[in-house]
């Protein structure tokens, strides 16, 4: 519907708010009920923000080899807050041959990843999924670095 004027808008909305105001059942105003709502959530969700932070105290994404990586994602993974699809473009090596007690910088490796596969016209999922774990990333940096701080 589309309101051209004022006098129509004043027409509209005092009748709008009167049957917002009314009750489903009855004719009665609702406008001095106690109404509440509630919300429930999870478990996962009350404790997202110490999980987070728990793993992010354990692991340097600047400075993590490719096993310390495979814990960090079994962790992020169980603790429901990365997805296996993400988790696998995670353990993607820097390179062929690439030991898995070496350390890397883990997150400038994904952000190259990133940008070639938007430079290089990768597909649209797979930049959505590199951009969630650079994301992911960058959180757990943040977070590891105010912990060390």
């Amino acid at each position: 519907m589309q309101i051209n004027n004022k006098g129509q808008a004043n027409l509209i909305y005092p009748l709008q708010n009167e049957a917002s105001n009314m009750s489903a059942h009855s004719a009665e105003p609702i406008l001095n009920k106690n109404l509440n709502d509630t919300v429930n959530i999870s478990n996962a969700g009350l404790n997202a923000t110490a999980n987070w932070q728990k793993i992010a105290n354990n692991y340097d994404v600047s400075n993590i080899s490719l096993n310390e990586t495979a814990n960090m994602m079994s962790n992020l993974i169980d603790s429901q807050l990365m997805s296996a699809t993400d988790g696998l473009t995670l353990m993607a090596p820097p390179r062929m041959n690439f030991s898995p007690e070496t350390k890397f910088n883990l997150l400038a490796t994904q952000e190259k990843s990133l940008a070639f596969a938007k430079e290089n016209g990768g597909s649209v999922e797979e930049i959505r999924q590199q951009e969630r774990v650079v994301d992911i990333l960058k959180n757990l940096q943040e977070l590891f670095r105010k912990a060390s701080a």
